[in-house]
């Protein structure tokens, strides 16, 4: 893949809004994590990390951004579901950085998410049950996944190439990965890469619970504390909300509308392990920074960061761990790993444009954020970044992404100057 720039960033998530507020909470360890009481539960509770509702109020109630678009965001976000209304403030922090509007049919949307109505569907059930024939029409759009990528698409105006792409937890690298595509092969002047937000019903948790994958019952007491990537308490993930967009583009589209790079997407890895579980795999994790890396020119020699999966559950760290440090070789020993998920939980669909705007966001401000709850690290020959946030100088960063069914990713992302962009 020749590469893309970024020259747009939009962010919504439990720190708040904006890319600026995720930039505070990297640097500063902000983990707002909070317990629910489920109605129906084999536990007390669970710990999330869910967007603010004062976030959604502001931005939908008439205090939030202004310009031309916004009325019809507005419209369109008012009743609609968490999912539609975090998207919608993410692209339109996207779209409006400096520089001239991008509309119409050259610019393409990529939407990375899957099972996104489960929790509005909870919440529709009683009534429905109470009486059928009262269901909304609108119901028939809002219980499909592309009800996101539909509203985005008509917020803003996009009338190129759109679709919604699934990888499970790897949704959001798939995404930046099909959505870099379009612009390389010019189907696309820019694409705007949208990771869906993942608000999940009782039954999905349950779910989480059932195979071992939800971490947070010994920290019910402190749930900031609950999310532990690489520590060996670690227990399982812990669910964050959030939705993130990118906006891709090419150079000379970006030239001739005056807008600044922010980034860039320099290749993309995507590798199945050929097996339906939950099982993380060494193979397949080298397989896709290998080929992500290859994608984009470099090599390991190459790398001076890596934002990992990092999910806090003890098979995937250690198998993760692993990975990375057979791709560094003796190179592990000083490049920075870190997992953003011990700010944001676990994002899920969008955890992968979620992860990379944050790389992002450390690369321009010189910083890689801690891993705040490592207490007792894992032993391992890689460079895990400490409890607190450090100074760091990054050039080339890896960005991991790996899912349920075997689908491993990676995508490498680099500085706006990069020639390779």
């Amino acid at each position: 893949m020749k590469g893309v720039l970024v020259t747009g960033m939009g962010i919504v998530g439990p720190f708040g809004s904006g890319v600026a507020s995720f930039e505070r909470a990297l640097r500063e360890g902000a983990r707002p994590f909070t317990v629910t009481s489920p109605a129906v539960s084999t536990r007390a509770g669970y710990i999330e990390a869910p967007v603010p509702e004062a976030v959604l109020q502001v931005a939908f109630g008439g205090q939030g951004r202004t310009g031309e678009l916004h009325p019809r965001l507005r419209k369109l976000g008012a009743r609609a579901p968490l999912a539609v209304q975090a998207a919608l403030l993410a692209a339109s922090e996207a779209l409006w950085p400096a520089g001239a509007a991008l509309s119409g049919e050259r610019i393409g949307i990529v939407v990375g998410g899957q099972n996104l109505t489960h929790a509005f569907e909870q919440e529709a059930l009683p009534a429905f049950r109470q009486e059928p024939a009262y269901v909304s029409p609108s119901a028939a759009l809002r219980i499909l996944d592309t009800d996101v990528l539909g509203c985005v698409s008509e917020a803003f105006d996009i009338r190129g190439e759109g679709m919604c792409v699934a990888g499970a937890s790897a949704s959001g690298n798939v995404a930046i990965i099909h959505g870099a595509r379009l612009v390389c092969g010019g189907q696309a002047d820019a694409c705007l890469v949208v990771g869906a937000l993942a608000e999940l019903s009782l039954f999905q948790m349950q779910t989480l619970v059932s195979i071992g994958a939800l971490g947070g019952e010994f920290f019910l007491d402190a749930p900031h504390r609950a999310c532990r990537p690489f520590d060996r308490r670690h227990g399982g993930l812990i669910p964050g909300q959030a939705s993130a967009a990118l906006l891709l583009e090419s150079a000379a589209s970006a030239r001739a509308r005056g807008a600044e790079p922010l980034g860039c997407v320099l290749g993309g890895g995507i590798v199945l392990d050929a097996k339906s579980g939950s099982s993380p795999s060494v193979d397949g994790e080298v397989g896709a920074m290998r080929r992500a890396l290859a994608d984009a020119g470099a090599s390991a020699s190459h790398v001076s960061y890596v934002n990992a999966h990092g999910t806090g559950t003890p098979l995937g760290d250690e198998v993760e761990l692993r990975a990375i440090a057979e791709v560094l070789g003796e190179r592990c020993a000083e490049v920075p790993v870190n997992s953003t998920k011990v700010v944001t939980g676990h994002c899920l669909w969008a955890a992968g444009v979620v992860e990379a705007v944050a790389t992002l966001v450390q690369m321009r401000a010189g910083f890689v954020h801690g891993n705040f709850n490592l207490d007792d690290p894992l032993e391992t020959p890689c460079r895990l970044v400490g409890r607190a946030s450090e100074a760091a100088d990054i050039g080339v960063a890896l960005s991991n992404s790996f899912g349920f069914g075997g689908i491993n990713t990676s995508v490498v992302l680099g500085r706006a100057s990069d020639s390779r962009a």
